[in-house]
């Protein structure tokens, strides 16, 4: 298992990528859970209609209905293959069966927001700071959520705060730059554009 991934590595790196991808799909067949070969085949065209044409993820769900780690994995190679509204019941279907899942809860709410369904992805952003309200991936995408719903007296605090102790983080800044225009605060809108640049730039 670990030589094909690595084959598919060198191939991809020499540029040979059929290659790559056959040892990656021959990587997926002896293990269909496997994160790595199935993040790389979800990047490519080819591999997208792979995994498109009966994911092996979900003949293992079939057989395993109650595993929750299954299910996440499913809808993480989903997500990334584009494929929102499945990836979206693979991860309730995860969640259902292991509430506390930290990953699958913040998977989730992005896939909400892809779908523009912010208040959905508001009740999982929510969730997860409830287990942990430092979590910077869940605060911001609150902010975004909140933001989404054209909430932006909701959102704005929280980005501040979040501006003022993580300064080098480009995308609460433009996060932070839609909220202030949602006010109608257009300087510091645009302030806190040229900063989101600046750092982008480097």
């Amino acid at each position: 298992m670990q030589n094909l991934l690595h084959r598919a590595m060198l191939a991809s790196d020499d540029n040979r990528l059929s290659d790559a991808q056959q040892f990656l799909e021959k990587a997926v067949q002896i293990d269909p859970s496997s994160p790595t070969a199935l993040r790389q085949l979800a990047n490519s065209n080819s591999g997208r209609k792979f995994l498109e044409g009966g994911h092996p993820l979900e003949a293992r769900l079939s057989t395993a209905p109650d595993d929750s780690a299954v299910s996440f994995e499913l809808g993480e190679a989903m997500e990334k293959s584009g494929d929102l509204p499945g990836a979206r019941d693979a991860l309730e279907s995860s969640l259902k069966l292991a509430p506390s899942q930290m990953p699958a809860r913040l998977l989730l709410g992005r896939v909400y927001l892809q779908l523009k369904d912010a208040k959905n992805a508001a009740d999982q952003f929510e969730a997860a700071l409830l287990v942990d309200s430092n979590n910077n991936d869940g605060r911001l995408g609150l902010a975004e959520a909140q933001i989404q719903q054209s909430d932006f007296a909701a959102a704005l605090p929280d980005l501040e705060s979040f501006s003022k102790s993580n300064p080098h983080d480009a995308k609460a800044l433009r996060l932070l730059a839609r909220a202030y225009r949602g006010l109608g605060k257009e300087p510091e809108a645009k302030r806190a554009e040229e900063r989101a640049s600046m750092l982008e730039k480097k």
